[in-house]
């Protein structure tokens, strides 16, 4: 199993693939779970994937699965402007991934489904609070039900148990840098390098707890302090350690309260955000940025700053992307301009929106904008145009 099945954090699964009317988040919530430990054998491991005997079962789960997501559309918490995105855009995956099984494409399927996992994560590090009653028989699943401290980390960061993840986390990089110490004696080989990808990702999962998910500098301070006298850490993340060390201090000093108006919104804004987001090369300060700005738009779903809000989001996203987590940029960008058209948000949305799409399709053959995309920046720009 690789990390990537953790996608599954966000399947909704009934008993059938008929309507179920959810009469809450917590309800709903319950039933992805069930899912996420039903389908954990067969979309962590390739060979079961793709094995024609899973072959009706995973069909008949996905099936069940995208109904059952789009059965709980209605609810409250989801239609919030921190939420509605992410469950749009897991909706549409989730469709994706069903046709692409259902037409033998199962690589694809899977991949879709690797993807919409950091998705998953990007939109819990929204949820502050510990593990909730909505998880709690959740819990239980134990670490020799996924194949290494890591996996299990994940799904526990999903499940919102966030001090127990923290721990594996831990764990998981001990284990590997003590592996890669043992191939370095079989190779008699001091230098050699390893791809640490595990590693990377727990010191990201851990400072983004203490930084995204929880405002505490301090402890993300000492948590990287900690790390950074690992004996045996790669040293390229002892570098990234490092610039994270100076960043964290910086916050530490600063004394910020969450938000209590759409006024100390902007006081933040000004004072931390100089310029472009994407001037931004500090991830940690991006990830704090990013974590005030969903409490405050949970905390206030109705704020008439949500276009501006979101705009700073999707530009944060768009640089987070490679680096943590799944990239909802567009999403957000969309959303601003559907949602606030009149807004002078709105053009800078669809501005940044438009130079996303031309720079990821521009090569050595210069600019080759797909039909589709062209037709989704022509119908922007015709809300745009409208909302005049």
């Amino acid at each position: 199993m690789t990390k990537h099945i953790l996608t599954l954090c966000c399947l909704i699964l009934t008993t059938g693939a008929i309507a179920k009317d959810y009469k809450n988040t917590k309800e709903a919530m319950n039933e992805i779970f069930k899912a996420f430990v039903d389908l954990v054998p067969y979309a962590g491991n390739e060979m079961k994937f793709k094995d024609p005997k899973s072959e009706e079962y995973i069909k008949d789960r996905l099936l069940k699965l995208k109904t059952a997501f789009q059965n709980a559309k209605h609810l409250k918490k989801i239609n919030t402007p921190g939420f509605s995105p992410s469950y749009e855009t897991i909706s549409q995956h989730l469709d994706q991934t069903y046709e692409g099984f259902s037409m033998s494409q199962k690589s694809f399927a899977r991949n879709r489904l690797k993807a919409t996992a950091e998705m998953c994560i990007s939109c819990h590090t929204q949820l502050p609070k510990g593990t909730s009653n909505t998880f709690r028989s959740l819990s239980k699943v134990s670490r020799s039900t996924f194949d290494n401290d890591y996996e299990y980390a994940d799904y526990l960061f999903l499940i919102r148990n966030y001090t127990q993840a923290a721990q594996y986390y831990r764990q998981e990089i001990l284990g590997r840098i003590k592996k890669n110490t043992e191939l370095r004696k079989i190779q008699k080989s001091n230098t050699a390098v390893f791809i640490d990808f595990t590693i990377e990702k727990s010191l990201e999962r851990l400072v983004t707890i203490y930084t995204k998910v929880f405002y505490k500098p301090e402890k993300a301070l000492k948590e990287v302090l900690a790390q950074k006298s690992v004996e045996g850490m790669p040293r390229n993340l002892v570098k990234k350690l490092d610039d994270w060390k100076e960043d964290l201090e910086k916050w530490e000093k600063r004394k910020i309260s969450e938000f209590k108006s759409e006024k100390d919104l902007n006081k933040f804004l000004s004072q931390y955000v100089e310029g472009e987001i994407n001037q931004i090369s500090s991830h940690v300060d991006l990830l704090v940025i990013s974590g005030f700005l969903y409490r405050f738009l949970n905390k206030y779903p109705n704020t008439p700053a949500e276009p501006k809000v979101l705009l700073f989001l999707g530009s944060i996203d768009e640089v987070l992307n490679h680096s943590y987590f799944y990239s909802l940029s567009e999403i957000y960008l969309k959303r601003c301009i559907t949602r606030f058209p009149k807004s002078s948000y709105a053009k800078k949305c669809f501005q940044k929106y438009k130079d996303q799409v031309e720079f990821g399709y521009t090569g050595t053959a210069g600019t080759n904008i797909p039909d589709e995309e062209q037709a989704e920046l022509a119908r922007l720009k015709k809300i745009l145009n409208n909302a005049k």
